[in-house]
């Protein structure tokens, strides 16, 4: 090989190390540790799509960090991807709160458990929900213990202690009013609470406000509409509000007939009863007096600008705020003033 060339390639190769050390730095780099140092309340979005399929997103999941930790509102298949693509330090996952039951709210509780130990957390992980939980929490927990075993055995006592691997189940018990609620913890200036909502036949099933400094966030897990999260929502900030679009859905129903799929137009025309369309959670937000709205738990998922306009149609005449239509990644960041 002449010696110009030769020399070339060395440079070539030099520079291919370069860049590959680079990429390295902004993978090992890319997390945002400081959100965990800010005074002021966040919402991440990291599942705003319902058990129908979409590349795009994931199933139900909000987080919300605050004090120095982050708490997630359920945990649906796929979110944990969510919450680590959003950057978050997944070490500092503390806490899920578990609206109700349904696979698509619980399917990525066993990730959340183990991958927030192996980012770095230093105790149980916490749990907390309606009467039930406990039963989920255990069904994780036997389900991965094998694997927890397997990271404790490979990397050691110290970096993957076992005692720290599970979480902790915390069951709240709401009282029979239709609008009960219970705090759940306070803690680092921050306060929240559970309150019930009407998702029958499911029950139970609560929704879960956030107070902190001065700024309220509210999510109201899957419900149709509810007198009590409106009471429970009064001057929120922010409400995170699942969605169902009727028209859309009607549709598939008769799309199912046409083509003799009764199984599927069957279980499609249940599902609106106990599902909030989009112009009654502007209902919602405007009798509670809410500042913004996001529209998340997308049934269907809207896929282009048609159909988002088409999903949204009427709910800037009933409500008055600030209006948005979720997706994965989104981040909202409410200011406290220090």
């Amino acid at each position: 090989m002449r010696p110009r060339l030769l020399v070339l390639l060395v440079l070539m190769l030099a520079a291919c190390d370069r860049l590959a050390d680079r990429q390295v730095e902004r993978a090992l780099l890319r997390v945002d540790r400081t959100i965990l140092e800010s005074p002021d309340l966040h919402v991440v979005l990291c599942g705003t799509g319902s058990p129908l399929p979409d590349p795009a997103r994931a199933s139900a999941c909000t987080a919300v960090v605050a004090g120095g930790s982050i708490y997630l509102v359920d945990v649906g298949p796929g979110s944990w991807k969510q919450v680590d693509l959003a950057n978050l330090p997944t070490g500092a996952v503390g806490t899920v709160l578990l609206t109700h039951f349904h696979s698509d709210h619980i399917g990525d509780l066993g990730e959340a458990t183990v991958q927030s130990w192996i980012g770095g957390r230093s105790r149980l992980l916490d749990v907390y929900g309606p009467p039930g939980t406990a039963q989920v929490v255990d069904g994780f927990h036997t389900a991965y213990a094998q694997d927890t075993a397997y990271r404790t055995a490979h990397h050691g006592e110290d970096v993957m202690p076992a005692g720290v691997a599970g979480a902790t189940a915390h069951e709240i018990v709401l009282g029979d009013a239709f609008d009960a609620a219970a705090r759940v913890l306070e803690r680092e200036g921050l306060t929240i609470t559970m309150f019930r909502v009407d998702h029958a036949p499911v029950a139970p099933a609560v929704g879960y406000r956030f107070d902190y400094r001065g700024r309220s966030v509210v999510v109201s897990g899957d419900t149709r509409r509810s007198e009590s999260l409106i009471e429970h929502a009064k001057g929120a900030d922010l409400l995170v509000h699942e969605a169902l679009h009727p028209g859309l859905v009607a549709r598939a129903v008769a799309g199912a007939q046409r083509l003799q799929l009764p199984r599927v137009a069957k279980l499609a025309s249940d599902i609106p009863g106990y599902h909030t369309s989009p112009i009654e959670a502007a209902e919602v937000a405007e009798a509670a007096g809410v500042r913004h709205l996001v529209l998340t738990h997308l049934v269907p998922a809207p896929s282009n600008a048609i159909a988002r306009r088409l999903f949204l149609s009427g709910v800037g005449s009933t409500f008055g705020g600030e209006v948005t239509l979720g997706a994965d990644g989104m981040r909202f960041d409410l200011a406290t003033g220090g």
